[in-house]
């Protein structure tokens, strides 16, 4: 019986956040783990493939600006990351707290309703979380739009004709994404 509870306590202890960059693609090469957060990094190579344990925001300037992107998982090529990336600062993102700009190549995901030509989100999410309506700064119209706009081109669609911004905990998430191909009335 205390193994049993032993294995369960130890399936429910969360993996703590780490960040292992690799020196070459498909994880060979050199390596460097990174497990805390980091205003201004140097790393000894440039980063061509990574793993995550949990979410990580990494940078390419010192104090998490420039460009910025929220890593989870394994990316054996350094094209999944969406640009010629370096890694500058870093900070690892606690669970819930909404997802921020994630990789160029992740599609969003949630429950969504799919027409000839749009398609809907009442509640989007990257991975397990919902969007952010701007993961880059103070939450605007402007900077929410130009979030569900890439939203929308994320899943192959044209642009966001409609979107909301709903107070979750605090932050302001997107919500009511309608994302169209093609002008209304319009099938092709």
């Amino acid at each position: 019986m205390i193994a049993g509870l032993a294995l369960l306590l130890a399936a429910a202890t969360p993996v703590p956040p780490a960040l292992t960059v690799h020196s070459e693609r498909f994880f060979h090469g050199e390596a460097q783990a990174l497990v805390a957060a980091s205003d201004d990094i140097r790393l000894r190579f440039p980063v061509r493939s990574l793993r995550t344990s949990g979410r990580w925001q990494v940078c390419s300037e010192p104090r998490l600006k420039g460009d910025c992107v929220e890593l989870e998982g394994d990316y054996p090529v350094e094209a999944g990351l969406g640009m010629s990336f370096s890694i500058r600062s870093l900070r690892p993102i606690p669970p819930g707290s909404g997802a921020g700009a994630s990789a160029p190549t992740m599609a969003p995901g949630g429950a969504s309703l799919t027409g000839v030509t749009s398609r809907y989100w009442p509640a989007p999410t990257y991975g397990s979380e919902r969007v952010l309506a701007c993961p880059r700064g103070e939450p605007s119209r402007n900077c929410a739009h130009d979030t569900a706009e890439d939203l929308c081109r994320r899943a192959g669609y044209r642009q966001a004709e409609h979107f909301q911004l709903e107070d979750v905990g605090g932050r302001l998430m997107l919500s009511d994404v309608l994302c169209v191909k093609g002008a209304w009335g319009v099938t092709r």
